[in-house]
């Protein structure tokens, strides 16, 4: 007889890894940065990350058996092109603000992934309360990226 609630946990170890590679990304840029406003700016956006990753890590430990500590390929890649960009850039920081608002896109696009499925309660809260936290940090970096370029 086939059980009724058959939820079981899907996705979280994909989202830790976006991330893990948005707070490496964050780390990057803050070191880059001459405006002291926009590394504090980016703090903000490290310690909602971190702490939306340290809500889903029991999940991902539910789902694969361990912490995810792995970053996401697509956001690497972003990285690396920002490095490239920023390189023969005059303007770094719109470069990092207009980069960093695409990894903001990618959490938000693998928080809805999740979303989806058929998740376990105490999950489904979780990613809830995780898409508030970076629909959050998505709408000021959009804010701060179209006030830097105007």
């Amino acid at each position: 007889m086939a059980q009724l609630n058959t939820a079981r946990v899907n996705h979280a170890s994909d989202i830790i890894q976006v991330l893990n590679s948005g707070i490496e990304f964050y780390t990057d840029a803050k070191e880059q940065v001459r405006d002291p406003r926009l590394a504090q700016f980016f703090d903000r956006m490290l310690n909602a990350r971190r702490m939306v990753k340290e809500r889903l890590q029991p999940f991902a430990v539910i789902e694969d058996g361990q912490r995810e500590e792995g970053s996401a390929f697509s956001v690497e890649v972003r990285k690396v092109y920002t490095k490239v960009i920023s390189a023969i850039s005059s303007d770094t920081e719109h470069t990092y603000i207009s980069q960093l608002e695409e990894v903001e896109d990618k959490t938000l696009e693998e928080l809805r992934i999740a979303l989806k499925d058929n998740q376990p309660a105490q999950y489904e809260a979780a990613l809830l309360q995780s898409m508030a936290t970076m629909q959050e940090c998505h709408d000021e970096m959009r804010a701060l990226k179209l006030s830097v370029s105007h």
